[in-house]
């Protein structure tokens, strides 16, 4: 007699997931295009000039305090998402151990699908995969700060002997290196985005698709409507 194991996702649990992945690497792609281009309003092409003007204003100053607390404020804002996932992390694997609880009561639940112990914790696991790239983006971002705060440290002072064209260059790698660190610090970002739509798949598959859907029209009007990056855009 064959013994069948359990499937660990469905037909409409697996068209869910492929759509989230498609629309997480599409939208991530073209926000790096649209940045890059800089013809239309975009919330990290924005930043970028910003970014660039802070440098040069930061290298005619003597003292840049003001320069070191600005960076220390933002590292400390990355740090705080790189311990919060080492929780979320704690609490998914716990969630884990009770997925026969969690199916039994979503089962009971009037708009959810019936699911099995086995598709919950595959569920489960792909949301700390998630979470676990949201981890390894965000500490790099948070190193890489580190290393805008060393190139803060060796910028060249007023007064010294530094061509023009040698503080042209140091003012686009320095900003570089911060819209590197920005970007990564926003890839893991998005990844808690999608999480929370996530969640919405422990339930329905199509709540899943209508989540993700909803989770990416608020990053783009974020990102290219929003009253932010037109403040931002007029303060050029």
């Amino acid at each position: 007699m064959a013994v069948h194991s359990p499937e660990l996702l469905d037909f409409f649990d697996v068209i869910a997931l492929g759509y989230m992945l498609v629309i997480w690497i599409s939208y991530a792609q073209y926000a790096k295009y649209r940045a890059k281009q800089g013809d239309k309003q975009s919330l990290s092409h924005s930043m970028h000039l910003h970014r660039v003007r802070w440098v040069e204003q930061m290298l005619g100053r003597d003292i840049r305090v003001m320069d070191a607390s600005l960076l220390a404020s933002q590292e400390r804002v990355v740090g705080f998402f790189a311990s919060t996932t080492l929780i979320l992390l704690a609490a998914i694997f716990t969630a884990v151990s009770a997925s026969d609880e969690i199916a039994m009561l979503t089962g009971e639940l009037a708009f959810a699908v019936k699911q099995t112990a086995t598709q919950i914790q595959t569920k489960f696991i792909l949301i700390a995969v998630l979470l676990i790239y949201a981890f390894f983006q965000i500490t790099w971002s948070l190193r890489q700060y580190g290393f805008v705060a060393v190139l803060m440290g060796a910028a060249p002072m007023p007064e010294d002997d530094f061509s023009d064209a040698d503080r042209a260059r140091f003012v686009q790698q320095m900003a570089r290196l911060m819209d590197v660190a920005g970007h990564d610090n926003n890839a893991g970002l998005r990844a808690y985005y999608f999480c929370l739509a996530m969640v919405f798949w422990m339930l329905n598959p199509f709540f899943y698709i209508a989540a993700t859907t909803l989770i990416v029209a608020v990053l783009a009007r974020r990102e290219f409507k929003s009253k932010t990056v037109k403040t931002l855009e007029a303060a050029l």
